[in-house]
């Protein structure tokens, strides 16, 4: 085909035509190159339109950023004074100290003594921005500090040695609750002061589970306070920051006298006004919410025209975009000329790669009943292990969906009488006779047909069902066999018999009908062509146990597939033991052969299995055989055979498992059995050989220590505490506490 279209195009009787094709696509290409150019150009202008909007955006966000970190700073700060406070209130001296409302030579001696300390202690001048820290204790009057112990008239006339007309200020500014947690500028107590300082104030009852009658004083200096926000270290006269709780409420307002009032305009939400003032300065305002502590933060910043330095080049722009436009047109035509012929050849390929893919797609469909009856094969004899096949197969077949029921149909057709056809007394090959069964299952049982052939003239189908026909399954196949039976009989001289298993709602599980459906077919007559499971008598003479169940019981534990070693001995009890209700001595038989299938999986473990596993599956077979030990043997080997790393692998696994659920009430040996499908007895062994302590009590001294954590590092009530930690019952808790740590957790408080 290439050949004929090359030999066209070179032929000179084609000339003329390939010339004008060779223009006309020239010309569409060019029109195409030309609109793409176009575009091009268009987006270039407009992304230089946009490029001022987005160096706007830039700055914003550079503004933006900052003043998050000098928020994270600042809230950080605040945090430092809060522990600060707390580590005081660790001291049991100051506690007693804020409690007593009258000092004893025996308390002021202590007073002195924690003034003392807190005079080595450096740790809050050089985390934050303040010059002194004291605390007021308002039951005896007293202030204390770094250094000192003294009632507050002495400390405010002596040490600081303020204005005397401002002590009531002063003391207003340590009693009055409004004042706390505010930063409170000291320009009334020191006028005369040629720097700015401002009082910080923390209610110390607030930071601890008892009363404390105290609080705790930082005086800061403003232009330290200051430094801490790069919006107020501008050469503008309008630098302003505000930190408000509500927007009636601020906390800290820093603002040059060009601002001052700006405060009273927030508080109206005259916000507009702000802005207003700020643009004729050349300055914007801004508004940020902290996340961490609900403040909101008002600040005012350069705009971004004050900042732009250089205008955009817009002579050299323009001149770039005329020369893109002339080069961008010449370079249109020389592709246009120039790409004609690879555009030809690969329109050519084109055509060759769709022959292909036709191709293709003719083997694919060629190919699609061998795997759509390979998958039917694989459910109907419990060939599919994993989740993710079994998802992939019920797609291919079109069974996605999960309210179906599933029926395994066994069928067994012959020929009567000499194998030959009744109506014309030729006879049918085996080929032959195998396609018109094949033809009439699915004229009769419906398209598509689930089925595979094991044998000649045998046939196992699934039949397939919506819930609502699961009464009328059974008896709906029953009318379609003997139709069908009817028809090829009449037709063909073709005798057809069937058994049908129970139905399951479970794909999985369909070939424990499939098994039920071979059995059945054994029932069957020429007086009884259908017949299903459900019908058989059972013998109590006889235990179920065909070779086709061995043979199933070890292909599922040799592939690790536990759910259907579970459906499998779940069969077995039903109908052995809850069906048939056998003698003892044929539950022993019965026992017998399914521990001789488990011994030939045992001897076909992996060489690198542990000798001690090995020792303990020896041990369990020596032992009274039962069935729930028959079934715990048969799910450790297949937990062996897919076991890819070893006891010790397992055992950290588990324990990293505990150790981020151990909080759960219900963790116990069972919830460890069912999470990594390993038997309660056989994980108490190990976890006993490989940590040296039993499960249970690993359990309880992890529990206890994070409990003993908690009560010395946090605040945790002690009702809650119990529950934190997984325990369900008080009592228990405090009995398994008092045992290892010798008192109980209310003792453990009051003792830090």
């Amino acid at each position: 085909m290439i050949k004929n279209i090359q030999n066209n195009l070179n032929s000179p009787n084609n000339y003329t035509g390939s010339t004008n094709n060779r223009q006309s696509l020239m010309l569409k290409m060019m029109t195409s190159y030309s609109i793409f150019l176009f575009i091009i150009l268009a987006l270039s202008v407009h992304l230089y339109s946009s490029y001022a909007q987005n160096a706007r955006n830039q700055y914003q966000w550079q503004v933006n950023a900052t003043l998050m970190s000098n928020v994270e700073l600042f809230e950080k700060d605040l945090e430092i004074m809060n522990t600060y406070c707390r580590q005081l209130l660790q001291d049991n001296r100051v506690r007693k100290l804020a409690r007593s409302p009258e000092l004893t030579e025996e308390l002021y001696n202590v007073g002195n003594a924690v003034a003392t300390t807190m005079a080595t202690d450096v740790y809050p001048e050089a985390l934050l921005p303040m010059s002194e820290v004291f605390c007021y204790f308002p039951n005896s009057d007293f202030i204390l500090g770094p250094g000192y112990f003294i009632d507050q008239y002495r400390y405010y006339n002596w040490i600081k040695k303020y204005s005397a007309d401002a002590h009531e200020n002063f003391m207003e500014a340590l009693t009055l609750p409004s004042n706390y947690y505010h930063f409170i500028p000291m320009n009334t107590i020191r006028p005369y002061s040629s720097t700015d300082y401002y009082m910080y104030i923390i209610n110390m009852n607030d930071l601890f589970y008892m009363d404390i009658d105290a609080v705790a004083c930082f005086i800061l200096e403003g232009d330290k306070l200051s430094s801490l926000f790069e919006c107020m270290n501008t050469n503008s006269l309008h630098q302003y920051l505000s930190v408000r709780t509500t927007p009636s409420d601020s906390i800290l307002s820093l603002s040059t006298d060009e601002s001052a009032h700006f405060d009273s305009l927030i508080t109206v939400g005259l916000l507009d006004q702000m802005k207003d003032e700020l643009q004729s300065s050349a300055m914007d305002m801004d508004i940020y919410n902290s996340q961490d502590t609900g403040f909101t933060y008002y600040y005012s910043y350069p705009s971004y025209e004050s900042t732009t330095k250089n205008a955009p080049p817009q002579i050299l722009y323009a001149a770039l975009f005329v020369a893109a436009l002339v080069g961008g047109l010449i370079l249109i035509f020389m592709l246009s000329a120039r790409n004609i012929r690879p555009i030809i050849e690969l329109d050519q390929q084109l055509q060759v790669t769709e022959l292909e893919k036709s191709h293709l797609q003719e083997v694919m469909d060629s190919q699609r009943p061998i795997i759509f009856n390979s998958y039917v094969r694989q459910f109907l004899r419990g060939m599919i292990v994993s989740p993710e096949e079994a998802s992939y197969a019920r797609k291919f077949l079109g069974l996605e969906e999960e309210n179906y029921t599933y029926n395994g149909l066994y069928v067994v057709a012959y020929n009567s009488a000499n194998e030959y056809l009744s109506s014309s007394n030729e006879f049918i090959s085996l080929e032959e006779c195998n396609q018109i069964v094949l033809d009439t299952l699915k004229q009769y049982m419906g398209d598509p047909l689930y089925c595979f052939s094991p044998s000649d003239r045998v046939y196992a189908l699934i039949v397939v069902g919506k819930p609502d026909d699961a009464k009328d399954l059974i008896i709906k196949t029953n009318e379609a066999i003997v139709k069908l039976h009817d028809h090829l009989l009449d037709t063909y001289g073709i005798w057809l018999f069937a058994g049908i298993g129970k139905n399951t709602d479970d794909i999985l599980n369909v070939w424990e009908s499939y098994q039920q459906a071979m059995e059945a077919v054994n029932y069957t007559s020429k007086n009884y062509i259908f017949f299903p499971y459900e019908f058989i008598k059972k013998d109590s003479s006889a235990f179920y146990y065909p070779t086709e169940l061995s043979t199933k019981l070890i292909h599922f534990i040799t592939t690790g597939n536990t759910l259907q070693v579970l459906e499998l001995f779940n069969l077995l009890h039903q109908e052995n033991i809850e069906e048939r209700s056998l003698p003892i001595n044929m539950v022993q038989f019965l026992l017998s052969d399914i521990r001789n299938t488990l011994l030939k999986a045992r001897f076909a473990l992996p060489q690198s299995t542990s000798a001690e596993v090995i020792k303990w599956l020896d041990e369990s077979f020596n032992q009274h055989v039962s069935f729930k030990l028959c079934e715990d043997i048969a799910l450790k080997l297949c937990e062996l055979f897919t076991l890819k790393t070893d006891d010790s692998d397992l055992i950290s696994t588990i324990e990293k498992y505990i150790h981020d659920n151990y909080t759960d009430p219900s963790m116990g040996l069972n919830k460890i059995s069912d999470e990594f499908q390993i038997s309660e007895s056989y994980f108490s062994h190990l976890f006993k050989e490989k940590r040296g302590v039993n499960f249970s009590t690993y359990l309880e001294n992890m529990r206890l220590s994070e409990a003993s954590r908690l009560i010395r590092e946090t605040d945790i009530s002690l009702n809650e505490l119990y529950l934190s930690v997984g325990y369900n019952n008080a009592n228990s808790f405090r009995r398994a506490f008092k045992k290892v740590y010798g008192m109980t957790p209310s003792a453990m408080r009051d003792g830090t």
